[in-house]
């Protein structure tokens, strides 16, 4: 991996920002990301030059614009940098603003926040944004299963992937664990799109700051 070449959040395209601006509050060099549920705000997370810190909340950071009906692509995510990083890589996704809703998670997503989306989005296709690694691959897998109403347990064991799911085990290795592979294994139709960065890089945020 290269040194950092630009870790400044104003190094994202102004299109970009003018999209989520509303969600975004700037104190001196930092963004900040307000994660908030019904009872209000449950987490902030913090972008500044060589410094980002994702909360574990379980409110959301949600951007979308329009009616709810009206969002026919939701991006899940652990952290607002990492949504913010792949528009820049992506910006097509932003050419249809009612059409595209995106949700920080934080690090550790949980159930009631995947429901309370599906529940918020019922006509959207769902992508992922987690990270590369084996923790992202897995919220992929429990993202997945949240939205269709069931869980598993996941295990990691001598660089295997232990799986519980329907009263039945699974192992998969970790270097060949993805969604794709879990459905497979598991027979599972989710019709999730996993979007994870090139480069070997573990998320967008990483690939950002390495490549602007």
């Amino acid at each position: 991996m290269s040194p950092f070449v630009n870790t400044h959040p104003s190094g994202i395209n102004t299109a970009v920002l003018d999209f989520f601006k509303d969600r975004i509050h700037v104190q001196d060099d930092a963004f900040l990301f307000s994660y908030e549920n019904n009872y209000g705000k449950t987490g902030t997370e913090y972008w500044s030059p060589g410094l980002h810190k994702v909360p574990v909340s379980v409110g959301i950071w949600l951007v979308h614009e329009g009616s709810l009906a009206q969002v026919r692509h939701l991006f899940l995510s652990h952290s607002a940098a990492d949504i913010l990083c792949f528009c820049q890589l992506s910006p097509d996704w932003l050419t249809l603003p009612g059409n595209v809703a995106f949700a920080a998670l934080g690090l550790l997503a949980i159930a009631d926040q995947v429901r309370f989306l599906k529940e918020c989005f019922g006509n959207a296709k769902v992508h992922m944004l987690f990270d590369a690694e084996i923790t992202g691959r897995v919220t992929d897998c429990k993202a997945a299963l949240w939205l269709s109403g069931k869980d598993a347990t996941f295990s990691i064991f001598d660089d295997i992937v232990q799986i519980g799911y329907r009263r039945r085990k699974f192992n998969i290795p970790v270097p060949v664990f993805s969604l794709h592979r879990f459905e497979k294994t598991v027979a599972l139709r989710s019709n999730i799109r996993t979007h994870k960065p090139k480069g070997g890089f573990s998320s967008y945020y990483q690939l950002f700051v390495n490549s602007y």
